[in-house]
């Protein structure tokens, strides 16, 4: 039996939990075929469960929710809530929204499922349009090399922005420099800063990570789960304990969105971060370790696919590092700009670019910054 609410909680809530459902359907997309069933469970409404199943379409059942499922999701009402009325900003790393809900079973189906709830705002798909034009007009496309700046001046970096052409920069080191640190000192230093929430129940120190990163060093394996089964922080909000040593090294700290941390270790023939472009300009500082980024131009997100439902950022269904060219024929046309980032180095990635991030070396850790104007 559900909990006895006040009648306008009560019909707020119902209303929360069959728009959360809705979100769900009306955003679904399955080029690749992906089958499976998930329960949802809402603890304060029991009786509100329902069985999503995914073929060629999104179907949500009410019947014979007593049958296996290939995985379970428990979440609260008040994180639906949240879900159904901040979709356009949305983060799904947030502890306070990835951290009240337990999930079970295939995981990766669950993911799979979570990027249907999110929608872009009319801003980010405006930018998004305008940096396909600037790039069309430019040939960014044919791009075959990065352009380096030296210790650059700040008007020099806005003039980057403004051209939207992607700079690597030199001689900006945080203090102390980047040859310093490892993963044992970030141990060190930070041993009980929370660098990782995955559920209602995985929250990982910095202490915690290593160890677990260590352990995959001596034993690595191949099958990665974007969110959950990967020795990676995958753009967790950098620690406010690390935020003297690794925070921004130009500008004020006002001028960017929180740092993400991205820390850990992944094969070098799998993508630490997948084929997605970003709404907004980032800065990407290697610390430990080398990265390559793969880099399309805007105006070629015709030809990668990219999901219709984003909202942060917008991944692509196209993966350059396993192509399907029969279900994404068009990626065969698709011109990628290569680029390693040093220890050290600081890429300016102006907005709308996609890329598709790998880890040359491991361990690896990069700390980013995306500048909110």
């Amino acid at each position: 039996m559900n909990v006895a609410y006040p009648a306008a909680q009560f019909d707020s809530d119902i209303a929360a939990i069959a728009g959360f459902a809705d979100l769900l359907r009306t955003g679904f997309e399955n080029p690749e075929g992906i089958v499976g069933t998930i329960l949802f469970s809402i603890p304060e409404y029991p009786d509100q469960r329902f069985i999503v199943r995914c073929t060629d379409e999104l179907l949500i059942e009410r019947d014979d929710l007593e049958r296996a499922t290939d995985a379970q999701v428990i979440i609260p009402v008040a994180t639906i809530h949240r879900i159904f009325n901040e979709f356009k900003v949305l983060d799904w790393r947030d502890p306070a929204i990835i951290g009240t809900i337990t999930f079970t079973g295939n995981l990766a189906l669950a993911n799979h499922l979570a990027k249907s709830c999110i929608r872009p705002s009319n801003w980010t798909m405006a930018r998004f349009r305008k940096a396909a034009r600037v790039h069309a007009a430019k040939g960014y496309r044919h791009l075959t090399e990065v352009d380096y700046l030296h210790q650059p001046t700040q008007r020099q970096i806005l003039e980057v922005m403004e051209k939207s052409r992607p700079v690597i920069v030199t001689g900006l080191e945080p203090t102390p420099p980047c040859e310093d640190w490892s993963i044992d000192r970030l141990a060190d230093c930070y041993r009980d800063a929370v660098v990782r929430v995955r559920s209602a129940t995985q929250r990982q120190t910095m202490a915690e990570f290593v160890a677990e990163l260590k352990a995959f060093e001596a034993n690595p394996y191949d099958e990665m789960i974007e969110g959950f089964v990967k020795p990676y922080t995958e753009g967790a909000n950098l620690p406010e304990e690390m935020f003297d040593n690794f925070g921004p090294l130009f500008f004020d700290p006002e001028d960017f969105a929180p740092p993400q941390l991205w820390l850990g270790s992944v094969p070098t023939h799998i993508p630490t971060s997948s084929l997605h472009r970003d709404p907004l300009t980032g800065f990407l500082q290697q610390v430990i370790g080398r990265k390559r980024l793969e880099l399309y131009s805007a105006d070629q997100a015709e030809l990668l696919y990219p999901m219709k439902s984003y909202n942060n950022y917008q991944p692509c269904w196209f993966k350059p590092d396993a192509p399907n060219y029969e279900i994404f024929p068009k990626a065969q046309a698709a011109n990628s700009l290569s680029v390693t980032l040093n220890p050290g180095e600081l890429l300016v990635q102006p907005a709308g670019w996609f890329h598709q991030v790998y880890a040359v070396d491991s361990p690896n850790m990069s700390v980013s910054y995306f500048w909110r104007y």
